[in-house]
């Protein structure tokens, strides 16, 4: 099993440098305390512009104590501190998510979300579905999971994650998805499971 808490920062305007700059400080900090943080930048669809910080762990216990310990260290204080004086964006989270198939196995540079309304008896349909989307995505070298929100404002949410090894990647793997009639069946069989509702792409920064 695989844990993630995100939080999804947007700069206010002309503060983007700035928000960078302390999200890769923090991200810093917390990976001294045990977490796997990863910060990427939203650059196409859904809330493009904003940054999205990412705390991976293979345990709630194992999140929980490394919350603990770097909400504890000084360097982390100091700069929410800042954030106080001089607030340079809109923070929504932590919220948490768990890999119910496909936990990430490295960090990639280019990720895709699209994330769908889903009543949580529709999840075993969708399990039923990832083998064999992963089986094709595999064949182009891609990295596919699935997500549901643990805590979070909306626990309907189905999250499919698609990773890539580079932006020229994505642009190739899309080309051969979207006329390959096995994927494009697969996405209408995943639409009697839920509704896509927003999709967006990600960018590595740290």
């Amino acid at each position: 099993m695989s844990y993630v808490s995100i939080r999804e920062v947007t700069p206010y305007r002309g503060k983007d440098m700035i928000i960078e700059e302390r999200l890769k400080q923090v991200s810093e900090i917390m990976g001294k305390h045990g977490a796997k943080s990863v910060l990427y930048k939203v650059v196409a669809g859904d809330g493009a512009g904003r940054y999205d910080l990412q705390n991976w762990y293979s345990s709630m216990e194992e999140g929980a104590n490394s919350f603990q310990s770097y909400g504890a260290d000084p360097d982390y204080q100091a700069i929410m501190h800042k954030r106080s004086i001089d607030p340079v964006g809109e923070l929504n989270g932590p919220w948490i998510g768990r890999m119910i198939h496909g936990a990430p196995k490295g960090i990639k540079p280019v990720v895709v979300h699209r994330d769908y309304h889903a009543p949580r008896k529709a999840i075993a349909k969708a399990l039923e579905l990832a083998p064999e989307l992963d089986g094709l995505m595999s064949e182009i070298d891609v990295e596919m999971g699935m997500g549901v929100s643990l805590l979070n404002d909306n626990h309907e949410m189905l999250r499919v994650v698609y990773r890539f090894n580079s932006m020229t990647h994505w642009g190739q793997s899309v080309d051969k998805m979207i006329t390959d009639e096995r994927f494009v069946n697969l996405v209408n069989e995943a639409h009697e499971v839920g509704t896509l509702q927003s999709s967006r792409m990600l960018a590595l920064k740290s």
